[in-house]
């Protein structure tokens, strides 16, 4: 069964469909009196900064590194600690002063700069120790040391050693069967490699996977294995036995005809699985009920429930993008995840974004939920409504 238990995919493409400005950077500019750092954007344009920098002896290194006879910068910002004169580019994204490495601005901790080796942008070496993406792997034995996998790719999980099992970048696994460890096989290429197994035992990152197969296990979803026996949740075994049995309802929930199970394939309470189906991103539904992701709504009708669609004008007209993962509405009400918000009037409630406001901005013809007022919103309500007044600053939030 294709699909991907990506839970947290909630959160990126909500940042996602709010990310419209795409950033351009301009750089260093050095005009004899002053060094300054320059960007462009969409959204702000133009924007400069005057940087404590020396002009007479500023030099540029690459796009993000620079330095003068005092300082060391990334992206126009001091790197704290870095001495200027010695400053240098080792390798993009690495740098070093006589003392330190950097990664993208960052200081490597106990790097060695006198024999420290860059194999790619996420490995590298130095005398004593391996480093993944900037952290140190405190590798036990250098000698025997594998990295399993692409040292060129982000996604790489493990390596290991004749003594441990390396989760990067910060996992250790001490005891690994060193000849037979491997990272598991993975099902479809978009899964996270966050399976390993010897002969002896399978590891969720550095967890053991208790009572798990070794010969039959893969992962067959993202953070979710299979062996003969059993589905198993990060290192959890479940109730499932057979993964492949189960249908996937939207992103989050399955089936197996009688019960509906969440993303932790638990029991989904008073679901009616016959009719239960996925609405839009969170949002679910059966005969009798609603839910945002587990939370029952007990007061939403399932009759006339819909989440509420997003619209943007920055193309110059309103523009339907797709529908809400967090606001919804039936006749009576809107909703808030599984929460009502008292105020909202259910017949103007909308979620616009205007180019000109805060982002998002969540409303209805009396007041602003989320997001701040601007002078497409004024036009927009007496355009619609015959006036322009409402309520500003009323906030309706609550963490995911």
């Amino acid at each position: 069964m294709k699909g991907s238990k990506l839970k947290y995919w909630k959160v990126i493409l909500a940042v996602f469909l709010s990310f419209i400005m795409v950033a351009c950077t301009l750089g260093y500019k050095n005009d004899g009196d002053e060094v300054t750092w320059n960007t462009w954007n969409e959204g702000s344009g133009y924007n400069s900064y005057q940087m404590d920098a020396d002009p007479e002896t500023f030099k540029e290194l690459n796009d993000d590194y620079a330095c003068d006879n005092t300082h060391a910068f990334f992206k126009g910002d001091v790197i704290e600690g870095a001495d200027g004169p010695s400053f240098r580019v080792i390798k993009h994204p690495y740098a070093a002063d006589n003392t330190h490495i950097y990664l993208s601005g960052r200081l490597i901790d106990k790097a060695e700069p006198t024999t420290f080796k860059v194999h790619s942008d996420y490995f590298a070496e130095d005398a004593n120790d391996f480093y993944w993406n900037g952290s140190a792997l405190n590798v036990r034995d250098k000698a025997t040391f594998q990295l399993l996998g692409n040292a060129r790719m982000w996604g790489t999980a493990w390596a290991k050693d004749r003594y441990n099992a390396y989760y990067l970048p910060g996992g250790i696994i001490t005891d690994i069967d060193y000849k037979t460890f491997h990272p598991v096989r993975k099902k479809y290429f978009g899964n996270s490699e966050v399976y390993a197994a010897d002969k002896y035992r399978v590891f969720f990152k550095e967890e053991v996977v208790p009572g798990a197969d070794p010969k039959t296990f893969k992962e067959i979803d993202y953070h979710t294995g299979q062996d003969k026996n059993r589905v198993y949740d990060g290192a959890t075994p479940t109730q499932i036995r057979n993964y492949d049995r189960l249908r996937k309802i939207g992103n989050y929930m399955y089936s197996d005809g009688k019960y509906i199970y969440d993303s932790r394939f638990n029991v989904l309470p008073d679901a009616d699985a016959r009719t239960f189906k996925s609405i839009s991103n969170c949002w679910y539904k059966d005969k009798n009920n609603v839910w945002w992701d587990t939370h029952l709504l007990p007061e939403a009708n399932p009759r006339k429930f819909t989440p509420v669609t997003n619209y943007s004008f920055w193309s110059g007209k309103k523009e339907r993008l797709g529908e809400d993962f967090n606001y919804g509405k039936d006749e009576r009400n809107v909703f808030f995840q599984d929460s009502i918000i008292s105020e909202a009037d259910v017949d103007s409630f909308e979620i616009i974004n205007f180019p000109d406001g805060d982002s998002w901005t969540v409303f209805d013809r009396n007041r602003i939920y989320q997001g701040t007022d601007s002078p497409q919103l004024q036009k927009y309500l007496e355009e619609k409504y015959g006036d322009s007044e409402i309520k500003k600053g009323f906030k309706f939030l609550r963490k995911f």
